[in-house]
């Protein structure tokens, strides 16, 4: 026959408690998360559309070219023009391009947890170690030359006087 087992005594209540989880993120329900995955959701959105856009143009364009039923078909190609369909496929690919970026960028705001062009900024910076190299804002190069010199890969010669380098000449 089973007993029970005996009831938990003072000692058991007083044991430590769990170790804290080693990563918490934001739930995949929260509004926050649901923001960032809509951009990824807006991008497969486009890229539906962009796929049913180009299935219908390759499907007009073969109702074009193909020859009526009493036609010859002799010259099949009566309609084609290679600068319509050259500007047809720029724009099919480029719609493509762009939502396929939309899904790229979406997937990895989500991933990334981040939500705004600030946070990507901040992640960046730390990242890159920014805060050590530049201690303050004035220390930041705000143009190329700048940049170059800040980096110490070139040299500054010192200006000379124009009554030094006319001696120098003579």
């Amino acid at each position: 026959m089973m007993s029970r087992p005996p009831a938990a005594s003072a000692n058991n209540a007083s044991s430590p408690p769990p170790p804290p989880t080693a990563y918490e993120g934001t739930p995949v329900t929260s509004s926050r998360s649901l923001r960032q995955l809509s951009v990824y959701f807006v991008g497969a959105t486009c890229l539906l559309a962009s796929t049913a856009i180009t299935r219908r143009a390759i499907w007009r364009r073969n109702l074009r070219v193909q020859p009526k039923f009493y036609e010859p078909n002799t010259n099949p190609h009566e309609y084609f023009s290679p600068f319509h369909d050259a500007l047809l496929a720029l724009n099919l690919a480029t719609m493509h391009c762009a939502s396929i970026g939309i899904m790229a960028l979406g997937g990895a705001m989500w991933t990334l947890d981040i939500a705004s062009l600030k946070e990507a900024q901040a992640v960046l910076r730390r990242r890159l170690n920014y805060d050590s190299i530049y201690q303050s804002e004035d220390d930041i190069p705000t143009s190329f030359s700048q940049l170059i010199l800040a980096s110490g890969e070139t040299k500054i010669l010192p200006a000379e006087d124009e009554s030094e380098s006319s001696e120098k000449r003579q």
